[in-house]
């Protein structure tokens, strides 16, 4: 039984660095097909044929694309159909990073930017609060008080968030521009 499992880890483990090019076309009726062979693409949809990237697994466990001029399989008396394929880092690709690291940074900056005027306006509740000592002076101090610790709160969160997402961009080597 030993044997069975350790024949079938080190086929699983062969089967994902094998890389076998993939070519895709879509059929009249709208099926999309796929083969590793490109002898068995029919000849009508030569033109339309994909070539899909092969996928391959690091020690890590994380995948990733090669951006590469692909080509089609040549139609006689043709040049090939030359296709760019994006790079995939930790499952996504490019504008998904991007736009990670920015909604998270655009967030951050939005709380940060905020936060001063919210600080102004808490010193002067806080000075009406001692001058008038009215009940809802003192509720509009506390109010201000408390979104103020709310967003500092976020505000740490979000730091947190792209501390986070920028570990897990190193570890899936993600390049440094994708980031900003």
């Amino acid at each position: 039984m030993k044997c069975v499992a350790l024949l079938f880890m080190v086929t699983f483990i062969f089967s994902l660095t094998a890389g076998a090019t993939m070519y895709e076309w879509t059929d009249n009726k709208g099926v999309v097909n796929f083969t590793d062979n490109p002898d068995k693409i029919p000849a009508k949809y030569l033109k339309k044929v994909k070539k899909r990237p092969s996928i391959t697994v690091d020690a890590t466990g994380s995948s990733t694309v090669e951006k590469t001029q692909e080509k089609a399989p040549p139609v006689s008396g043709q040049e090939p159909v030359t296709q760019n394929i994006e790079k995939i880092y930790g499952g996504h690709d490019q504008s998904w990073w991007r736009s990670r690291f920015s909604g998270i940074r655009n967030e951050l900056k939005a709380v940060q930017d905020g936060l001063p005027g919210k600080r102004e306006d808490l010193i002067s509740l806080r000075r009406k609060m001692t001058i008038y000592n009215y009940a809802h002076d003192r509720k509009a101090y506390y109010d201000k008080l408390d979104e103020i610790k709310n967003d500092e709160a976020r505000e740490k969160e979000l730091n947190e968030q792209l501390n986070s997402l920028d570990a897990e961009a190193s570890k899936a080597g993600v390049p440094s521009e994708w980031r900003q």
